[in-house]
């Protein structure tokens, strides 16, 4: 198997039509993986380059879906700085990625985020012909505050800086691309650009007697009802301890199922342990993307609970939605306009103050009774027919019909 490193002669050789770079391992990034697997469908070469994980226990080189994923691998220069010297290993990182970049030649780069994006137009200075899309993941700079308060006195001091970073580089990009209707609008109108191209997070329904890798119901046990949370066990951004102490206040058949894994599962456990709810607050590990929604179509409701301290987390709806849209699973979700627009307008379910556990648990019952049910699932099963993947593939493929005209 090869490796793309900055002495490999695969890269030396590599063609490809469209060459994307994101930060990350892309194990569990839908909507990489998914984008790219909607283009190769299309015909189009696409090769993706990822972050290999500091353990290397991921494959450097992958076929997925019709798409080749490369990971790069770092070395250990830089392994062992520690705040606030860590931002230069991400330096050290950079260099390693640039170096791999070079030995490739595509007709147009697609950057995932903002950091994507600076190391791809530095590329692209040497490489002019190519074509290059952003794909503004989120709102880059205004996402959740850091906890410490050094870190948040920098983020401050350069924000500014990065904005004209980024808007300079936007506005030469030949494409941008948003996740939602309100970060486009947000983005044309702070750097002056066309209004980007939406490309929704949605996922195609999950067709009945689809095998889930995991039963959920054999994971909670018989006659229990199910709440389920995917994705990233984050409190910072997520109301998850709101959600453990609502637990405390619903019936003993109900029960909450975390999919996924991170850094709050410890002290969430911990917390459903005083409340004397440890065997209904249950986690099971994540599964592919791809697996989700199939595997929540157990579920009698899903928990979108995202806190509102951010812009970021205002101006898009999460992951989570989606998936259990895709599912034809209700919602209880966060009062958010951006929110509203879809649970309300659709009625998909009900919404709650994330911070309060008396809201959160009045909204779970709601949605947990007999009629609730029957109401808000026939109202899913139709918003299946407005927010799927196949509505989103169309745009993302004129998107590229043009870029590569």
């Amino acid at each position: 198997m090869q490796t793309l490193d900055s002495s490999s002669s695969a890269a030396e050789q590599k063609r490809c039509d469209v060459l994307m770079l994101v930060l990350n391992d892309v194990s569990f990034d839908g909507r990489v993986r998914a984008e790219a697997a909607a283009l190769a469908a299309a015909g189009w070469r696409v090769l993706v380059i990822g972050t290999q994980r500091a353990d290397g226990s991921l494959p450097d080189h992958e076929l997925i879906q019709g798409f080749e994923l490369w990971r790069v691998r770092y070395g250990r220069v830089g392994r062992g700085l520690h705040r606030p010297w860590r931002w230069l290993r991400h330096v050290f990182q950079a260099a390693y990625i640039l170096r791999a970049l070079a030995r490739i030649k595509t007709r147009a780069y697609h950057a995932h985020d903002l950091p994507a994006l600076l190391l791809l137009s530095v590329v692209r200075l040497f490489r002019r012909p190519a074509r290059l899309v952003y794909d503004a993941h989120e709102l880059y700079l205004f996402q959740a505050r850091y906890t410490s308060r050094l870190a948040r006195g920098w983020h401050r001091l350069t924000r500014p800086l990065f904005m004209r970073l980024e808007g300079f580089l936007a506005r030469r990009a030949d494409a941008v691309l948003a996740l939602s209707e309100e970060r486009a609008r947000l983005l044309a109108r702070w750097y002056g650009i066309p209004r980007p191209v939406v490309i929704q997070n949605a996922l195609d329904p999950v067709p009945d007697n689809t095998p889930a890798p995991v039963d959920l119901r054999t994971v909670i046990g018989a006659g229990r009802r199910i709440v389920v949370h995917t994705g990233f066990i984050d409190d910072r951004r997520r109301a998850l301890t709101e959600l453990v102490q609502a637990m405390a206040r619903l019936p003993e058949d109900v029960a909450l199922v975390f999919l996924g894994r991170g850094d709050a599962a410890k002290a969430l456990r911990a917390l459903a342990g005083r409340l004397g709810i440890q065997d209904r607050v249950l986690f099971v590990p994540p599964v592919m993307p791809e697996q989700v929604a199939m595997t929540i179509r157990a579920a009698d409701v899903a928990a979108v609970l995202m806190r509102t301290g951010s812009l970021n987390t205002r101006a898009a709806p999460p992951n989570k939605l989606y998936e259990a849209i895709a599912a034809g699973v209700p919602v209880v979700a966060t009062e958010l306009p951006v929110l509203r627009r879809f649970v309300v307008r659709y009625e998909l379910g009900a919404l709650c103050d994330p911070a309060d556990p008396d809201s959160i648990a009045g909204a779970l019952r709601r949605v947990l009774s007999p009629d609730g049910q029957r109401d808000y699932r026939a109202r899913v099963r139709e918003a299946q027919q407005v927010f799927n993947w196949q509505a989103e593939v169309k745009k993302l493929h004129a998107v590229y019909r043009e870029v590569l005209a």
